[in-house]
């Protein structure tokens, strides 16, 4: 770009400030994330195991939509008799906007943990119960909507970004996390490659978009790790896998794997009348 006259006047000075007005507000980020990949109703199963592959339970992913909004439902049951849900309401156009998120942890059906976020009152409570004390949160934080998520909010932002992440962007966020304390962060999405994945049986090529928190100051208190999310390079894109935290920054870092679908048996599918 050429460079600018130093103004003579007041009103060119004014013209100036507008246009400057104008070029800044056009270079501004976007952070409204777009539904590239309309989501669909579907029922899957998942792995859970160590990062080294060691198994530590199995999961299901349920999803369905209900006009603009889709509704994703997370359970995972450990060997250790612990009960993972995880649930979230997004609203789908005109862009992605995450309504709310509940995360409980139930042991011998005792809730252990349990934490929800209303992103439009900016509402986040939640409980812990550990060595006998109940710690209690109840917190109001600043939410800007389109631009701050939670756990699996960040698998669909993810997915639908992936066009500019493949191109080498970088895209900054917002969290919404329990540390336990209820707090909002920044974070940092990007693809840093490719990897190997075995699913099934079988060996398939992954993106991998890591989201990392920027916490700051917080760092010298709260050591947050990264967050690993594993797509397909089909179009659309699948997420395959994840690998991170359980919930706290402080939690046991586990690995979920998306398992193919199960397969009616052979009998069955001779049994099925073909589609006229």
């Amino acid at each position: 770009m050429g460079q600018t006259s130093r103004p003579t006047s007041r009103r060119s000075h004014g013209a100036l400030l507008i246009s400057l007005g104008l070029l800044l507000g056009l270079a501004s980020p976007a952070w409204a994330v777009e539904l590239l990949y309309p989501e669909r109703n579907t029922t899957r199963e998942l792995s859970v195991s160590t990062p080294e592959g060691q198994p530590l339970g199995k999961g299901s992913l349920t999803q369905w939509t209900e006009g603009d909004r889709l509704h994703v439902l997370l359970t995972y049951r450990y060997e250790d008799g612990r009960i993972i849900e995880e649930s979230a309401v997004f609203l789908t156009q005109p862009e992605l906007v995450q309504e709310r998120w509940n995360w409980r942890e139930r042991r011998e059906g005792r809730t252990t943990r349990q934490f929800t976020f209303d992103f439009g009152s900016g509402r986040a409570v939640g409980l812990s119960r550990e060595g006998g004390k109940t710690r209690r949160y109840n917190e109001r934080l600043k939410v800007e909507p389109g631009r701050t998520f939670a756990g699996v909010g960040f698998a669909l932002v993810a997915k639908n970004l992936l066009p500019q992440l493949r191109q080498g962007e970088e895209v900054k966020l917002q969290a919404l996390a329990a540390t336990p304390k209820p707090r909002k962060v920044n974070v940092k999405l990007s693809r840093e490659g490719t990897e190997t994945l075995t699913l099934g049986g079988r060996t398939l090529t992954a993106d991998r978009v890591v989201v990392h928190p920027e916490i700051g100051l917080a760092s010298l208190v709260v050591k947050a790790p990264d967050t690993n999310l594993y797509f397909t390079g089909s179009e659309p894109p699948v997420m395959v896998g994840g690998e991170g935290p359980v919930l706290e920054p402080g939690d046991p870092v586990v690995r979920t794997r998306l398992l193919p679908p199960r397969r009616a048996p052979a009998a069955a599918r001779r049994q099925t009348p073909p589609t006229r």
